[in-house]
Parts: C-alpha cells; sequence; structure tokens
C-alpha cells in the first residue's frame, strides 16, 4: 500500500520517549530526548531477556493517534509479561497511532500487523518510522489500512490471527460499534484468537454490554495488580492510581449450530 508521506518540514515538536518494560513492579521508565538514532548497542545491551527498552518517537500534531496515550504503556506492559505467549505469533493492532504495541509485539517475536483508517496516513508514517527505529525486521510487521465497521478484502483474505490489540480505540462512543463489529469479525474468522484492550474509562454512562450480547462477545477484566501496572505515573501522565485504566480481554462465545 501507499503510505502517505509527511511534509518535509513538519511544524510541529517531534520527541523521542523511551520506555523500558520490566518483570518488575516499576512498570515503566520514561525519558525524553530530541534524538532520532536507532537504539545503540549499549542501550540493547543494559536490558537482558527480562525487560525491553524502546524508543517511539512522537508529533505533537492534531491528530490524536501520533503520540503515546496513557493506556498503551499499560498494555504493552501485558504484552510483555505474556511475551511467551505472542512468540510466532501473528498480531494485529488496531488504530496502531505510534506502533509502540506493536513495537513491543513484535520484540516479543510476533508478525505485526498494524491498521488504521486511510484518512490517517501521515500516523501510518509515523508508525513505520517507529518500527524500523527499534530495529523491526520489515519482513516482521505489515500497515494495512483497516476503517471499523467495514469489512474489507484485507481481512477477507488475510490469514491467521492470534491476538487483536488495541490501546484506547473506545474513545468516542459514535465509534463504540463499529469497533466491536470488527473484532467480532475477527474473533468469529479466528476462534482461539483474543482481543487484548486497554481502556481508560472517561465516562461512567459508557457502556457496550448489549453490544457484546449482540455480537457474541465475552469478556474479562484483568486486574492491573496482576502484571505490575497500577501505579501513579505512565508515560508522563499522573494518574491516580490508574483507577481510569482497564485492561480487557475479548473471546468470541462459540454458538452451536
Amino acid at each position: 500500500m501507499s503510505i502517505e508521506k509527511l511534509p518535509a518540514v513538519i511544524p510541529f515538536e517531534e520527541t523521542i520517549k523511551n520506555f523500558h518494560f520490566t518483570d518488575e513492579t516499576d512498570i515503566i521508565d520514561v525519558s525524553c530526548s530530541s534524538s532520532d538514532s536507532l537504539l545503540s548497542e549499549s542501550d540493547q545491551h543494559a536490558c537482558n531477556n527480562n525487560c525491553l527498552l524502546i524508543k517511539i518517537k512522537e508529533v505533537l500534531h492534531t491528530s490524536f493517534g501520533m503520540y503515546v496515550w496513557p493506556c498503551a504503556p499499560v498494555l504493552g506492559k501485558y504484552i510483555w509479561n505474556n511475551r511467551n505467549r505472542l512468540k510466532d505469533k501473528t498480531t494485529l493492532e488496531l488504530g496502531s497511532g505510534t506502533g509502540i504495541i506493536s513495537v513491543v509485539a513484535a520484540k516479543c517475536g510476533a508478525h505485526t500487523i498494524l491498521t488504521d483508517s486511510k484518512k490517517y496516513g501521515s500516523v501510518f508514517k509515523i508508525a513505520e518510522e517507529n518500527m524500523k527505529l527499534n530495529n523491526v525486521d520489515c519482513k516482521n510487521f505489515e500497515i494495512q489500512e483497516l476503517t471499523w465497521g467495514y469489512i474489507t478484502p484485507f481481512m477477507i483474505k488475510n490469514g491467521q490471527i492470534d491476538f487483536i490489540l488495541g490501546s484506547d480505540v473506545f474513545y468516542c462512543p459514535k465509534d463504540f460499534e463499529d469497533i466491536i463489529v470488527t473484532v467480532s469479525y475477527l474473533l468469529k474468522k479466528n476462534p482461539e484468537a483474543e482481543f487484548w484492550c486497554a481502556y481508560e474509562n472517561r465516562c461512567s454512562e459508557w457502556n457496550i454490554d448489549h453490544l457484546l450480547k449482540t455480537w457474541d462477545l465475552s469478556v474479562k477484566l484483568i486486574p492491573l495488580e496482576d502484571f505490575g501496572a497500577d501505579l501513579f505515573n505512565i508515560a508522563g501522565h499522573d494518574l491516580p492510581g490508574l483507577k481510569t485504566i482497564n485492561l480487557f480481554i475479548f473471546k468470541y462465545i462459540l454458538t452451536e449450530t
């Protein structure tokens, strides 16, 4: 697919954030810089098999997807803690934005598919840059257009998907059913797959229970303390104990025919 190129001069600030995922309860160690160099050998060797250091480029742009939201490191932490399940599997990320989730998945040994709406061509470019910034081989990831609520040729023709990943995709209530329709289709096509989703609860009145029932999905809440993500600060965002962020696992409910 063709990827829209960013302007030669972007009139917005670019930053690089370092994310340090570990098996300890200190979820993330974040620092910012203006460098976009590849991870150095010393950076890579600073981590053993129990931790992961990645760099993510952000652009302070009117597009919401071009910087890391608080949910992303929470989901990234969960993925890293379950990295053995992702090795040699295929993941599909909804609303990939900066691509941080797919970077983590790729570092866990997965083949990653990054998706977003066609209208966010600049976001595709940032995601591709972040995959390369973290030395992810181009053979291990692909970028596809996917508009929630539509069954596209890519979704029909694509092979097996083991995990669907989504960080803060439930942002606008008008999109909720479209997301559920997309997830339901993918899980029905891949009945052993799971949808891992980090969600920030912005309104207590928002509810998707009726959509889950309509589209044959079940959901399980994963407590943040189960994987060391119940802290007060994440990705530079101060949150009171992360009480507004939840981690859910969705599955397709197999029905008898």
